[in-house]
């Protein structure tokens, strides 16, 4: 019996292995078989697993990855569309539909230079394919070669003059070439060719509105949806149209069209959308709810879109429950992991909102919403770097994203790099021509750079097109402060307040005014007043700091910061000014234990405060504390130029590990190379090691950035004593001695001095 029951699993087992290792040739093409046969049920989701299924088998079934990216793009997830129909392309040369998917993805992520190039491949394919010459031409437009992509329209035109779509590509570059005659005519065109095609009068209603003439277009608009009432295009037109000219009821019809239609989850929330913009929050609510019950596609986007809702309406706690919700049927959802994520960054938990970010990132490199949403807890918390990292590869996974390009530039701007922040914003103002956030980091740079000329003309531009903003007011106070105007400022300054009374570059704004004018007092009655009404702002209690600190009322500065601290332990600024404090009144222990928690409270500033507290150390005398200090913190970070520094000079005191010393050195130049400390520290170890000719060149740099340096001098007069330059040496020591008679170092000067012959 043993026997029997033996062969009888292993008879089992080999009919497993055998299910198990079919011909990848086989199971590829059943996989797409299986994914044909959902999609035609219009059931995307299943046929999208199926086809990632058959692209597993074989990586270069370019027919899997093009009906992968069909099947990506029916479910509104253009990224991966975009990425597959390319791939496809790449695996398909000689399919014309697979190099015109391609071209179109490329064009609509602005890639002309690539997406001419595809479009050229199709052309080879078949050189009288219309399709191919338009997305040519519409290559060229974007590539600015206006001429040449009409040219390439009317080529499209002669092969068939029947074909209304081009027309309608022919009037957008007109156009574009600012030939609005020839571009009007061109659309009217499409539409004689072919009274009955929704698409051309969707073209020549485009072409009226963004023209101003709101009435005409509204007329084709409403043409285009009387010819197909049930086209999702046509109705989303409508509904952006009415919406967008204020007349949101007329919008609902349209949304409502476009719901029941497509059945597709993005559609229905645009109504819930539309609902909660025109304060209809209980229907909103009411069609979520159904919606999260439908089916498992719907069910996770519904419940996030609740848990915002909720969010907005300040109850978290159902928040937080709807978004666990989603997490525990689908742990891994990118929208619920940074749904979360966000409610974590509103209640100030920063490092678990990362967490979150970081999951997503993971489960998912190529989601542009989970770069994004890393970017914003990174600017949030300050590190910059790390934010314009993000934003850089949100843009590179979807070109399209143009608000990734304005947080670029601001990310430049904390980091004091007003160039780079202009040529973010002017890429921002190619995709957008008249896009006022990129106006106002343009400006903001110019600014930075000490050049308020630059900044005047457009600043004056968005002040009357946008009077009550209080961001654009502030703007134009910061203008005519830099004009030396403290008038004109404290005007815009105050009604920047009079819109939002807790704007906090405003009231810094009015505060310096006040100081400047010599009239502290006002400026803490403003903030005091401001303080009554929200005290719990770490921002505002920061500012009070700040002030206090300026006019010496240390005691105040110290309590404020402290509040700042109790209100918001991430913030670093208040940590680091609280410890600038305690060190300039001597109470460098308690400076020390401030660093200290700056770098427990953000593991990444442990670089910087651990530097700190080995700088306070060595201000109380306690170089072996110091070094301990400076070795974690090039433990940590091998490039940190300070710490290196710093430790250099210790092992050089030491007179031990100079081989170290010498390496930790030569990085802190590497660094910071104009920096006369850090010659000097280079000097000071080559001379340690007996090498004074090296050592000279290193101390001449020092005393060529801080001539007056006395122990410059001092350090560089003893090399040439020691390398046998006594001219040069006797120079050196006096020029320290004149400087400072009493400097440490002094009594050594002169007795080397004293020693040198001739």
């Amino acid at each position: 019996m043993k026997t029997s029951r033996s062969l009888f699993a292993a008879v089992a087992l080999c009919v497993l292995v055998a299910a198990c290792s079919k011909d990848p040739e086989v199971a590829k093409r059943e996989y797409v078989r299986s994914g044909d046969g959902y999609t035609a049920q219009k059931k995307y989701q299943e046929a999208a697993i199926q086809y990632r299924n058959a692209v597993q088998q074989d990586a270069r079934y370019g027919e899997a990855r093009y009906k992968l990216g069909e099947t990506y793009e029916k479910l509104g997830d253009l990224t991966n569309a975009y990425g597959e129909y390319i791939r496809a392309a790449d695996l398909l040369p000689n399919d014309i539909h697979a190099q015109l998917k391609a071209t179109a993805m490329l064009l609509a992520a602005g890639q002309f230079t690539d997406a001419s190039s595809r479009a050229d491949k199709a052309l080879a394919i078949d050189p009288k394919n219309v399709d191919a010459q338009v997305a040519k031409g519409n290559a060229l437009a974007g590539l600015h070669n206006l001429d040449a992509a009409v040219t390439q329209m009317e080529a499209a035109i002669k092969i068939d003059p029947a074909r209304s779509a081009s027309y309608s590509n022919l009037g957008a570059i007109e156009l574009a070439r600012g030939n609005k005659a020839d571009a009007e005519a061109a659309f009217k065109k499409a539409t004689d060719t072919d009274p009955k095609s929704v698409n051309a009068h969707l073209g020549l209603a485009n072409f009226y509105w963004s023209t101003g003439r709101t009435g005409d277009a509204e007329k084709e608009l409403q043409m285009a949806a009387q010819l197909e009432p049930k086209n999702v295009i046509a109705n989303r037109a409508n509904a952006m149209f009415y919406m967008v000219t204020k007349r949101p009821e007329k919008a609902e019809a349209f949304l409502k069209a476009v719901a029941d239609d497509s059945k597709q989850t993005s559609d229905v929330l645009g109504l819930a959308d539309y609902y909660i913009s025109t304060g209809r929050r209980s229907d909103a609510k009411e069609l979520l709810e159904n919606l999260s019950k439908r089916d498992a596609q719907s069910f996770a986007p519904a419940k996030i879109r609740l848990a915002a809702l909720s969010a907005q309406e300040t109850d978290r706690k159902t928040a937080y429950k709807l978004i666990d919700e989603v997490l525990q049927v689908q742990p891994k959802n990118i929208d619920a992991l940074i749904a979360r994520a966000d409610l974590l960054a509103g209640d100030k938990k920063y490092d678990e909102a990362l967490a979150r970010v970081d999951e997503a990132v993971k489960t998912d490199p190529r989601s542009a919403a989970a770069q994004y949403a890393l970017g914003k807890i990174h600017a949030v918390r300050a590190e910059w770097d790390e934010a314009s990292a993000a934003y850089s590869e949100v843009l590179k996974l979807n070109p399209q994203v143009n608000v990734a390009r304005l947080d670029l530039g601001r990310a430049a701007l904390a980091r004091g790099k007003p160039d780079d922040a202009i040529q973010y914003a002017e890429e921002a103002l190619k995709m957008q021509p008249n896009l006022a956030d990129a106006f106002l980091i343009i400006n903001r740079a110019q600014l930075m750079k000490g050049n308020p000329a630059a900044a005047e003309v457009q600043t004056r531009k968005l002040a009357e097109a946008f009077p009550t903003s209080p961001t654009v007011q502030t703007q134009l106070a910061q203008l005519e402060a830099a004009k030396g105007n403290a008038a004109g400022a404290r005007r815009a300054f105050e009604q920047a307040l009079a819109l939002d009374p807790n704007y906090m570059e405003a009231l810094s704004g009015l505060a310096a005014l006040d100081i400047q004018a010599k009239n502290p007092t006002a400026a803490r009655a403003r903030i005091d007043a401001r303080l009554a009404a929200v005290p719990n702002n770490a921002a505002l209690q920061l500012l009070s700091a700040r002030l206090y600190a300026t006019t010496g009322d240390t005691a105040g500065a110290e309590k404020a910061l402290h509040k700042v601290i109790e209100i918001d332990p991430n913030q670093l600024d208040a940590y680091a000014m609280l410890g600038q404090l305690y060190a300039s009144q001597k109470r460098l222990s308690e400076a020390q234990a401030e660093f200290e928690q700056m770098a427990q409270v953000r593991p990444k500033t442990a670089v910087a405060a651990y530097t700190v507290v080995g700088m306070l150390l060595q201000m109380q005398n306690k170089p072996a504390e110091a070094k301990a200090k400076y070795e974690k913190v090039v433990q940590l970070d091998p490039k940190a130029a300070v710490a290196a520094n710093n430790l250099a000079w210790i092992y050089a005191e030491e007179g031990g590990n100079l081989d170290v010393a010498l390496q930790l050195a030569q990085t802190a130049k590497a660094q910071l190379p104009d920096r006369p400390e850090v010659n000097d520290t280079l000097g000071w170890v080559y001379y340690k090691k007996g090498l004074a000719t090296l050592a000279i060149p290193a101390f001449r740099e020092s005393v060529d950035k801080a001539p007056k340096g006395a122990v410059y001098q001092y350090h560089l007069g003893l090399a040439y004593a020691k390398a046998g330059d006594n001219d040069g040496a006797r120079k050196a020591l006096n020029a320290a001695l004149q400087l400072d008679p009493k400097f440490e170092g002094a009594a050594d000067a002169q007795r080397v001095l004293a020693g040198l012959k001739g």
